[in-house]
């Protein structure tokens, strides 16, 4: 019942605050804080959501750069999130760049942001999606990337490391299957892949891989007895390189001995091949020469 005089109104109206206390619940402390606190940080995302110049959503692409990077129609670079793919010069690069374009060049794509906005160059990092496929997944699964892990975004890093995995047990895309290359009616087998040095690293874009990769692609198969010394390699190089990946002890092995052709490779790729064998006859006669010293000073104490 309302009060039906000035002074009762008054003390009606001095009396809400303990009436409200009575309740025990708008005035409890911590419910007030909890749900401030939830008001003020849903406000924050949505904030940040809808300030975000390129949220989660539908983009138009202008066109392909390379084999993980595109354009956005307003000229915005994306780079896919998860994979790597060969740069320009490498085995595999062009065929990497088209296969990337013929999926996306043109088209509407969802991009899906981890945890990174852009990387140091300034590309957005995405998950791209056309129609209702994962476009990063697909690019390794059919042998024309790699799986790469880069912390934070690491979301669907297992899901591609399977993918490159099946890509390579079954020799798909131009990263993984095996080509005659000027056979002169021998057979001769090279592949983009160096399947031992890459079970031993861990990873195909290990730096000690690449090495290995440009000094059989720049030196051994621009001349027949490299070329058949590569054909050779990649006849028994899956199933070695296979039993290499499932022992760690092994691969630790491989990793060391492969460390003295690894040196050479890179001497070579960068000096020259007269260079390097000249560099090589030195120290052969060098170190012959140290035996016979020691062995002269073993006789004569």
């Amino acid at each position: 019942m309302y009060p039906h005089n000035p002074t009762g109104i008054v003390d009606f109206i001095l009396n809400i605050p303990s009436t409200f206390m009575d309740l025990n619940f708008f005035m409890n402390r911590r419910f007030i804080i909890s749900t401030l606190s939830f008001i003020i940080l849903f406000l924050l995302i949505f904030a940040q959501i809808g300030l975000a110049d390129y949220p989660d959503g539908y983009y138009g692409v202008r066109r392909v750069i390379d084999g993980y990077t595109f354009e956005l129609t307003d000229g915005k670079l994306v780079r896919l999130i998860g994979i790597e793919a060969p740069e320009a010069g490498e085995a595999c690069s062009i065929e990497s760049t088209q296969q990337f374009s013929s999926m996306i060049e043109g088209e509407i794509v969802f991009l899906e942001k981890d945890v990174s906005e852009t990387d140091a160059s300034g590309r957005l990092l995405r998950y791209v999606y056309v129609n209702s496929t994962f476009v990063n997944y697909q690019l390794v699964y059919s042998g024309y990337a790699y799986a790469t892990e880069y912390p934070p975004d690491t979301r669907h890093t297992s899901l591609l490391f399977d993918a490159e995995d099946n890509a390579q047990s079954f020799q798909r895309g131009c990263l993984w299957y095996t080509v005659c290359i000027n056979c002169d009616g021998d057979t001769t087998w090279v592949a983009a892949s160096c399947f031992i040095a890459t079970a031993a690293y861990g990873s195909p874009i290990d730096p000690h891989v690449q090495i290995l990769r440009d000094f059989r692609d720049n030196h051994l198969l621009t001349n027949r007895l490299g070329r058949r010394f590569v054909g050779l390699y990649f006849s028994y190089s899956p199933a070695i390189a296979d039993y290499i990946s499932k022992h760690e002890s092994l691969r630790t092995i491989i990793r060391y001995s492969l460390l003295p052709v690894i040196g050479l490779s890179w001497v070579t790729l960068k000096l020259g091949v007269n260079f390097t064998l000249a560099l090589v006859i030195l120290f052969g006669l060098g170190t012959i020469l140290l035996l016979r010293f020691k062995r002269k000073g073993e006789k004569n104490p």
